[in-house]
This record gives structure tokens, sequence and C-alpha cells, in this order.
């Protein structure tokens, strides 16, 4: 409590540099100027900008319920490797682009797709190679999730440009200020103050439609007492402000086992979900047997 006021004011003065790619925040009069001005003063040039990314309204935007309902599917890695030879980019970007597809897919069931992206929180890494510290050090940044874009092709080049581009600001401008921001609070007050805050911004402007993570994992199989790991489904979180699906990929033994969260009241059956993930990553096999080798 006492180093509480010194990581209070490291927070502004890190934070400062990157209201622009706070949720909310950066819609506000003059943050993105501000947040350009700071990266100037503290000499750090060339930050790609953020386009401005307001979320469209979906079935599963606004405050979530108490309600989960899960799903799952795994994926080969296999499939998904020679989908990112095929076309260049990374295996990142294709499980964001089947990821896309999916969400298209049951859009378009239900209430119909967006005449704009998605707007994807992407949960990233802060830890530096050879930094040893426990404890998660992760952040979220924000990026576009195409999936306006009809051609499977199309969207995972579209993909691969929102990825790059937040991967680059990342790495020239690495946003510590929000682990400072949680340093910074008293755990008890920080709690009722983020349940109170999510609930307002729910109900008015979600800046975020869906959490989509991929956790890159063991690629040799695992044993617990001697019995053998088949896979591994992760089960994240959904909020108010994140709206109410999350998509976790965890990569295990030649596999990509991804777990999805909903909303009930939402998205009442995740198994359908589910499902588009496959035929996603099937459009993007079709696209890619009929290139030329």
């Amino acid at each position: 409590l006492a180093a509480n006021p010194a990581r209070a004011v490291r927070f502004v003065a890190e934070a400062v540099p990157h209201l622009d790619e706070i949720p909310v925040v950066s819609w506000l009069p003059g943050a993105r100027p501000l947040s350009g001005l700071a990266r100037r003063l503290a000499g750090v040039g060339g930050v790609p900008a953020l386009p401005a990314l307001p979320a469209p309204r979906t079935p599963f935007s606004g405050p979530v319920s108490q309600h989960r309902r899960f799903a799952y599917v795994s994926l080969p890695l296999e499939e998904v490797k020679a989908v990112r030879k095929a076309f260049g980019v990374t295996v990142n970007d294709v499980v964001m682009a089947v990821c896309a597809g999916a969400l298209r897919g049951w859009l378009a069931g239900h209430g119909g797709v967006p005449d704009g992206p998605l707007v994807a929180g992407v949960p990233f890494s802060l830890r530096e190679a050879g930094v040893q510290e426990p404890g998660n050090q992760v952040t979220i940044m924000i990026a576009p999730l195409a999936t306006h874009v009809a051609d499977p092709v199309e969207r995972l080049h579209e993909v691969r440009g929102a990825m790059r581009l937040i991967k680059d600001r990342s790495a020239l401008a690495p946003a510590r200020w929000l682990r400072e921001f949680s340093a910074s609070m008293p755990a008890a007050l920080m709690g009722l103050a983020a349940r109170s805050a999510f609930a307002l911004v729910g109900e008015t402007a979600p800046p975020i439609n869906v959490i989509i993570s991929n956790v890159p994992g063991p690629q040799l199989p695992l044993y617990v007492c001697g019995n053998l790991l088949l896979t591994h489904y992760p089960v994240s979180v959904i909020t108010d402000v994140s709206g109410g699906v999350n998509i976790t990929a965890f990569s295990y033994n030649g596999s990509l086992d991804i777990g999805v969260v909903t909303d009930r009241t939402m998205v009442p059956d995740a198994w359908e979900l589910a499902a588009h993930l496959r035929a996603a990553l099937d459009d993007l096999l079709n696209a890619e047997s009929s290139l030329p080798h």
C-alpha cells in the first residue's frame, strides 16, 4: 500500500504515450495527438499509428450474464502449418484468420455480418527474453478482425496486416503501463472499480467484440502419473467489456486445441461456433490446394 502512490505516478508517466491504445480513452478528443506528442518527447519515434476501431454491435456485445457455455475442437497443426507455408504468413495469423472466418460464419446465421471489421482483444506477452520473474506479464492489444471480408485468402492477408501492425508497435514501445496500473491499485478497490467500470462500459460502448488468444504449447506428449495427456482445451474468461465470446487456442503435440467460451444467453450453442472453426480452416486449405505447386 505504501508503494501505491509511486506506482500510480509511474503508471501516468508510462500510460500517456499509449492513450491511443486504451479502449474508450482513445476515443476522447485529443487523446491521440497527446499520446503522439508524449512519444516524441520520450524519444520514441517511428511507432505505427493505430487506426480508429469502433466495435460494431453484434449479438454477443454488451454485459454478460452469470451463465456460460463451453465447446472445443482440435485442428491438426500440420494443416495450419500448410496454410502458413502456402501463403507466407505465421501460425498466429492463420489462427486469427480461422477465428475470423468462424465468427463470420456464425454471424451470417444470427443477424448478419457487420459491414466493418470486428474488434478483437489479443493478449500479448511482455516478458523479455531471459527474464525469470514469476507470474504473468501480459497485456491486451486491440486489433481489427476482418470478419467483413468474404474471401478467405483476402481475409487472411487482412489479418496478417493487422497483426504485423500491433506487433511492430509493441516491439518499438512495449505497453507496460497496464501492469503498473494494476500494481498501483489496492486489490479490493481494484475489484470494485473494475466491476463497476466494466458494467458501465458494457452498457454504453463496448470497445471489444471478442477475445482471441493463441498460446504456443509443447510439441511432445505429456503425462500425468503415467497417463498420457490427449488434448489440452483452454477455458478462458468473458467480461462485459470484451463481449460474450472468448476463443483460446493451445498448440500441443501436433494439435491445435481450441476452447470456446460463450455467454449462454448471447450464444446458446457454443458447439455451432466451434464447428465454424473447422469449416474456416477447410476454406483456407481448399484455397491452398488450388495454388500452383
